[in-house]
């Protein structure tokens, strides 16, 4: 009988060692499997000089419409007016969309105003981040100096001054990215950079543009090393949007560039969900 509770004793005490064993090779799965993504911080900035630039861009289409074409883009259902109007009539109608107009692009200039006093807030929560990280000094003083530019380009209201420096900040952003072993910002980020570059330099440098994009190769075998199977679809269509956007270049067409431009930074949007 005692012989048969040792033995008892020996089985409970062996499996419960077992269970132990177990839990703790399972911790030790859990931690193999994180991954070392970029902190909340360094993602905001990013995304907030993002949509400086987007809203820059949505600024430059604005300014080009007229004041009816500009109602016509509105959401605000109007009612239309009869080919018979009176020219009285008409002007006055030009004025009305003319100040509508003119508040859309004061509301899109304050919006923007806001995100680069957030962008600098950001910076300043994650740059000790960045020096525990032993960054290169250069690095931070590219980008803050690239920011710096770039808020002055939006006080002086130069939208062809904010895609430029707001694209180098971009650019600036890919060294802190790539500090997070699995994180995919970085490559994204100099693909964001060559797009707008090649789009501001291609009226006078169809070369330098057509390098800039040619670039974006190595980025693009690095995503497919990170990427799930599931978003490589999203990168070929990326890699798809460059190649036209490059074939666009001789076409001496802004706002063919502006459209294919604009299908490479969606097609970013989606990789980055």
């Amino acid at each position: 009988m005692k012989k048969k509770l040792n033995l008892i004793i020996i089985i409970i005490l062996i499996s419960i060692v077992s269970i132990s064993c177990k839990k703790g090779d399972n911790k030790g799965e859990i931690k193999l499997e994180e991954k070392e993504k970029a902190p909340k911080s360094l993602v905001s900035i990013a995304e907030e000089i993002d949509e400086i630039l987007t809203s820059t861009s949505e600024i430059e289409k604005i300014i080009e419409l007229t004041p009816l074409e500009f109602e016509t883009l509105e959401v605000k259902e109007k009612d239309k007016k009869s080919e018979d109007e009176n020219k009285d009539e008409k002007d006055k109608i030009a004025e009305e969309n003319l100040n509508l107009k003119d508040e859309e692009l004061l509301k899109k200039w304050n919006d923007i105003d806001k995100k680069i006093d957030k962008t600098h807030k950001d910076w300043n929560d994650y740059e000790i981040d960045a020096m525990r990280k032993a960054i290169n000094p250069e690095k931070t003083n590219e980008f803050k100096k690239n920011l710096n530019l770039c808020t002055k380009a939006v006080e002086d209201r130069n939208t062809k001054d904010i895609l430029d420096t707001g694209s180098k900040a971009i650019l600036s952003l890919a060294s802190f990215f790539e500090l997070y072993k699995d994180e995919i910002k970085g490559d994204l980020s100099r693909i964001k950079y060559a797009a707008y570059q090649a789009y501001l330099v291609s009226e006078t440098d169809i070369e330098n543009a057509q390098k800039l994009l040619d670039s974006t190769g190595e980025s693009i075998t690095r995503l497919r090393q990170k990427l799930d199977k599931e978003k490589t679809k999203t990168l070929d269509k990326l890699a798809i949007a460059i190649e036209d956007m490059k074939k666009s270049l001789g076409e001496d067409n802004k706002k063919l560039l502006e459209i294919k431009r604009d299908i490479i930074l969606d097609n970013i949007k989606l990789l980055e969900m």
